[in-house]
């Protein structure tokens, strides 16, 4: 009795906790998600990173300045007999210097590179795109599981209540001398079982919940929650067409394939750029000084000389002008590997265009089969909650015993657990739907 009492006292306390919870819908798992999830965060700043790159000077269309100074000490002592000046000679220098170059033609190379910028950032965008849907998919699933594990409980919680009614009542049928000790022992057993089986349901329910919070990167990985969205069936006949057309115009997948052929495209043409000449312009502009220090020096006539300064300034500038003739090849085996890969990468594209097509018929077939499915879930359950009702006044009428009444109920838990799967069978369904045709964005719900 007193690990029937403990058992009841867990079961309340986790209903007093459900209670003082926070309440989450689904629209706010998505929305903390999409401003939390770390690898939407990730995303987001490889995206930044290709926007600040995708600029006309990291393609090279500006003119490249440098500013150099170098500054030098030198120390000479010569002892020579035979050199006119001996003793110590310092010279001090300083050279500033600066460079233009500009490449005014290079086989279109800055074009081509600025379009591969456009490119890059797009792809990323793209890439972000895929990590967003892949990550709201997540968040739709985790939630309608916790969903999913609360009617569970809720299912759970009321076979628990009928197995202490016909606890009691065996009790009071002991009472009263019209039931055996054997009875009275079964009933305690299912009842014990059926709150077992309530605390792990619970659990589960706890853990799918963390899951929810590791998607939406909340710091408290323990916390919980009171949802407010219920596992709702909706009736939807897609049209196949009309899904395929939304996929091949929207998928996330197939854009991102998309950039990368445009990528390897652009790499024909940077390939091609090499064997075309190359035109620059540059300039320069270098000051000298020098200070020769003679203080401490001694000259063949005896006479002191004083320190002197000397400086010149150089100006430079021309025209740089050069055309690849022969290399052994390698520049055109690069533009033949570039055309190459290029041809790989449609392969690649067309290869995932027939595999998305492919998942979206599984994914349409798997949809239409849940559907059934949940319809003749819930047709069976109407029939099994029915029958367990009539049979729970047979029971206590006599008509049955306790064997078969616990059988029946049983039943009623297995059938009511399997709609709620059912459902949840038929939303996880028809999310895989949106994130293939790309629509998971607009219908996030």
């Amino acid at each position: 009795m007193k690990k029937l009492f403990t058992t009841l006292w867990l079961v309340s306390c986790w209903c007093l906790v459900a209670c003082a919870q926070e309440f989450l819908s689904l629209s706010d798992a998505i929305t903390c998600a999409l401003n939390q999830n770390f690898g939407i965060r990730i995303q987001n700043q490889n995206v930044a990173v290709a926007q600040l790159n995708n600029t006309q000077g990291q393609a090279g269309r500006y003119p490249n300045i440098s500013l150099s100074l170098n500054q030098s000490n030198v120390f000479n002592n010569i002892v020579n007999p035979a050199s006119f000046i001996q003793g110590d000679i310092r010279n001090f220098s300083i050279q500033p210097t600066a460079n233009v170059n500009w490449v005014i033609f290079d086989g279109f190379r800055v074009n081509l590179t600025k379009q591969r910028l456009e490119e890059l950032e797009r792809l990323s965008q793209g890439n972000a795109r895929v990590v967003v849907e892949n990550t709201i998919q997540a968040v739709i699933v985790a939630y309608y599981d916790a969903v999913r594990l609360r009617e569970r409980i809720k299912i759970s919680e009321k076979v628990l209540k009928t197995s202490r009614e016909i606890y009691e009542y065996s009790l009071l049928k002991q009472e009263l001398g019209k039931a055996v000790i054997t009875e009275v022992l079964l009933e305690k057993n299912n009842y014990l079982a059926d709150s077992s089986a309530l605390l792990t349901q619970q659990v589960q329910f706890k853990n799918a919940i963390r899951n929810l919070n590791v998607l939406m990167a909340v710091p408290e990985i323990n916390k919980q929650y009171s949802l407010t969205d219920s596992l709702l069936f909706e009736d939807i006949d897609y049209s196949y067409e009309a899904l395929k057309d939304k996929m091949l115009a929207s998928n996330s997948n197939l854009e991102a394939q998309l950039h990368n052929q445009e990528l390897l495209h652009n790499s024909v043409g940077l390939a091609k750029a090499e064997l075309l000449p190359n035109l620059s312009l540059f300039a320069g502009f270098t000051y000298n000084r020098n200070r020769q220090n003679l203080e401490s020096a001694k000259f063949i006539d005896g006479r002191p000389r004083p320190s002197n300064t000397a400086s010149t300034r150089t100006l430079n500038g021309g025209i740089a002008f050069s055309v690849p003739i022969f290399n052994g090849g390698q520049l055109r085996r690069a533009v033949a590997t570039a055309q190459m890969q290029e041809q790989a990468g449609q392969f690649a594209f067309d290869n995932l265009k027939l595999s998305l097509e492919r998942d979206l018929a599984d994914a349409y077939d798997l949809y239409n089969l849940r559907r059934q499915q949940v319809k003749i879930a819930r047709e069976n359950k109407i029939a099994a909650e029915t029958n367990l009702n009539l049979s729970a006044e047979r029971y206590r009428t006599g008509s049955i015993n306790a064997f078969e009444y616990r059988i029946l109920q049983n039943t009623f838990a297995d059938i009511a657990f399997g709609e709620v799967q059912a459902i949840f069978n038929l939303l996880e369904a028809k999310t895989l739907l949106m994130r293939l045709t790309g629509t998971i964005l607009t219908e996030k719900q």
